[in-house]
């Protein structure tokens, strides 16, 4: 990741690559003016390409209506997976609660890794937990046959649930995007987005 850009909602931050936006869907207005200013980024202002602006513009308003439709309270865009490698990519963010089968955090517990990893563990088990710097994160990756036009690619979709502070909810992060390459190496990309993920020392009950 080169060119960063980086994000604060409510009491945590995240980094994503300088080809992307970041979208706050509380914000109908704004939320179509940060996709605008993405499509011109990506795609140029030549007349010649006024249809591929209006479609992409299209396609990424969906996407982040879609997400607002579920819950999602901020959606991260690109045209671009990485600089150069020109597909389209959403990564969504909303707060769940932990599954009603899983024991709810244990007071100061609720932070320590060992117990964390324990708890996601059992709340997902066809997960990977992975011991990141942000914390213990469950992931899961599923990777499937995707056509776009004449040429066939793969879609991967990825799955993290993060513990917010104090353990009480998950903070959820979804992404879904076509791989032309080896799925891996966009699986690292997203491994590497979630660990930027860093909380304010503020109360996990802000957490929606």
């Amino acid at each position: 990741m080169t060119r960063q850009l980086s994000f604060q909602e409510a009491d945590m931050t995240m980094v994503l690559p300088g080809s992307w936006v970041s979208v706050p869907l509380a914000d109908d207005e704004k939320a179509k003016r940060d996709i605008n200013g993405l499509v011109k980024r990506q795609v140029g202002m030549n007349d010649r390409l006024a249809r591929v602006r209006r479609d992409a513009r299209e396609q990424l308003r969906g996407m982040a209506a879609a997400a607002k439709a579920a819950g999602a309270f901020r959606v991260g865009l690109s045209l671009e997976i990485l600089p150069g490698v020109p597909f389209p990519a959403a990564m969504v963010m909303d707060y769940r609660e932990w599954p009603a089968s899983v024991a709810a955090a244990d007071g100061a517990d609720g932070d320590d890794p060992e117990r964390l990893t324990a708890r996601l563990t059992e709340a997902f088990p066809g997960a990977q937990v992975l011991p990141l710097d942000c914390g213990p994160t469950a992931r899961t990756s599923i990777t499937s046959s995707l056509t776009v036009g004449s040429e066939a690619t793969q879609d991967v979709k990825l799955e993290y649930w993060l513990p917010v502070p104090g353990g009480e909810k998950l903070l959820h992060i979804t992404a879904d995007v076509p791989s032309p390459g080896d799925p891996a190496l966009y699986t690292e990309l997203f491994d590497a987005i979630v660990d930027s993920v860093r909380w304010f020392p503020v109360s996990a009950g802000s957490a929606r």
